[in-house]
Formats: C-alpha cells, sequence, structure tokens
C-alpha cells in the first residue's frame, strides 16, 4: 500500500555566504550533526551515508535506518538528495532540492521536498499527520544548521 506523494517546501535565510552555506549543506559529517534523533551514523562514501534514528513520534516507533545520498551537486548553488527510511512495517523516500543565492552579505536558501513513496504502515497514516512530523523534523534540522554556522 502506498499514497500519493507530499509536497513541502520553503525559504530560508543565513548570514553565512552561498558558498559556505553550500559547504555545509553539502558535508555528511556535518550533516550527521543535524539530524533528529540521531542514534548512529557512518560514511558509506563521499556522496552517501547511513544513519539509525529513533523517532519520538507516537505513531512511528522503533528505529528507522537512512540512507542519505548526495545525488546532484552543482556548487555553491544547487544541490539534491535522496533520503531513504525503512523500518518495521515501513519504508519512505524523500527527495530534496536546494537552490542558493546571495542575498545581501548572506545567503537565501530556497528548497522542496517531495515524499516521493510512503509503503506499510505509514501509508495508513493522514497526510495532515505527515506534514506535521516532516515540518518538526524540518525546523529542528535548519535551527541545527544554523548553530554549525555560528548564527
Amino acid at each position: 500500500m502506498s499514497t500519493p506523494p507530499a509536497q513541502f517546501g520553503g525559504e530560508e535565510h543565513f548570514a553565512a555566504t552561498p558558498e559556505r552555506l553550500y559547504a555545509q549543506l553539502t558535508d555528511l559529517d556535518a550533516m550527521m550533526k543535524t539530524v533528529p534523533d540521531l542514534v548512529s551514523a557512518e560514511r558509506v562514501d563521499e556522496r552517501s551515508m547511513r544513519a539509525v534514528v529513533r523517532p519520538g513520534f507516537s505513531f512511528l516507533r522503533g528505529t528507522l535506518k537512512l540512507v542519505i545520498s548526495l545525488t546532484d551537486t552543482q556548487p555553491p548553488s544547487a544541490a539534491a538528495m535522496t533520503i531513504a527510511a525503512q523500518g518495521i512495517g515501513v519504508s519512505m523516500r524523500v527527495v530534496s532540492h536546494l537552490q542558493i543565492a546571495g542575498a545581501g552579505t548572506g545567503s537565501k536558501l530556497t528548497w522542496d521536498a517531495q515524499l516521493a513513496e510512503v509503503k506499510g504502515l505509514a501509508a495508513a497514516l493522514s497526510p495532515s499527520l505527515i506534514k506535521a512530523a516532516a515540518d518538526q523534523v524540518i525546523r529542528h534540522a535548519w535551527t541545527q544548521v544554523r548553530k554549525q554556522l555560528g548564527e
């Protein structure tokens, strides 16, 4: 059973230059520090990492195994990545795109993400519940990126 794709997106502003922001967002070692509820993480190669997370959502208990892969990089202005997640009775795939442009002395990040595939028990969840959970994870990630940039 699978649900139709869900779309997310937004715009964030950072004090960092586009080059510095791009480097931060595409550095897998730095990315490991932004993943919420992280249990463990390891680099697979220069473009991908594996992680285990224990989400704190009432509808999703246990652990999820993630594979995060940079699929396209165009320094310092664009990047794309996929996140594949698997757990007991759950499978998801997210595709995300980042666009970075200068904005004054800082940067403007325009991003979008699509929940391209949801299978198993999570497919029965309401889209509003999935969106609320995703919004919480995304807000946490941007907060962590800002901390790493010293903002």
